[in-house]
């Protein structure tokens, strides 16, 4: 049994960037540094996990970045660092908690009884998440054991190099957002906005906040247009969608448009994460 629970790598190997393991055509990603966003985190793997808060906390403290890729179907890909040793998978990810372990590309993964998810540790700087662990598995094996050709991309690759620069580089304590298919992104902050618009992407980044009772964060979002034409209509729907939310529109370029002051509740965030 130990011999099928084995893993090819070790706590030793060298860390493996968690925003490769994403695929590159996701509907949107999210950039969190876990230690300023700590409940966030924690409240977010209560909710994919369905494991008590407690032991949720005790993962959010071993964490450093995460990354969410959210896909065209709805499906969500986790990947993060930090230092995660094997002992402490054993406990976190107990039967007790829900987790069943069984082996996939020479890694040891959990599955979740009530979810579905798959999880995996494949070293203690790593973990990921999916409903279907194979293919970032696959992905991390190749990074980890320097094993990608030449015609194989990873996200790096796969996005521009601006919109990996803004979701890899320079981070604060701020989450990062970027959606190249904002359909998705502006049903869940703004229902009113259910309908075909002109937006293109959307790039937020999302502040923690307490100046007023009952939100948490301060975002600034912007929004890319297909057509300059349209920037006045969709300012006007948009403040349909923002009725009785404090927020500032204002058109920043010929077919763009930033909403800053946009304070939202910690709920409206990980409502991203189904």
């Amino acid at each position: 049994m130990a011999a099928l629970f084995s893993c090819k790598s070790t706590p030793d190997i060298a860390p493996v960037d968690a925003f490769e393991l994403l695929d590159g055509d996701a509907a949107l990603y999210l950039t969190v540094p876990v230690q300023a966003n700590s409940e966030f985190v924690t409240n977010a793997i209560q909710k994919i996990g369905k494991i008590a808060e407690s032991d949720a906390k005790k993962i959010t403290e071993r964490l450093d970045m995460a990354y969410v890729a959210i896909l065209p179907s709805g499906k969500i890909q986790l990947s993060a660092s930090g230092n995660l040793p094997k002992a402490f998978a054993s406990l976190a990810l107990s039967e007790k908690n829900g987790w069943t372990a069984g082996a996939k590309e020479g890694h040891t993964f959990y599955t979740h009884k009530d979810t579905g998810f798959e999880l995996c540790i494949p070293s203690s700087s790593n973990v990921f998440l999916a409903g279907n662990i194979s293919q970032m598995a696959k992905r991390y094996n190749k990074i980890a054991y320097s094993d990608l050709t030449s015609d194989e991309k990873l996200l790096s690759q796969a996005i521009s190099q601006s919109d990996y620069k803004y979701l890899h580089e320079n981070i604060s304590s701020n989450m990062m957002l970027y959606s190249p298919s904002p359909r998705f992104l502006l049903k869940n902050f703004f229902g009113a906005l259910d309908v075909k618009t002109p937006v293109t992407s959307v790039y937020a980044a999302v502040s923690p906040y307490s100046e007023v009772k009952g939100y948490d964060y301060n975002v600034k979002l912007v929004l890319n247009l297909s057509d300059a034409r349209t920037v006045k209509a969709t300012e006007a729907l948009l403040k349909v969608g923002l009725f009785g939310m404090a927020s500032k529109i204002s058109q920043t370029g010929q077919a763009q448009i930033t909403i800053v002051e946009l304070l939202l509740r910690k709920s409206q965030i990980l409502a991203l994460i189904k």
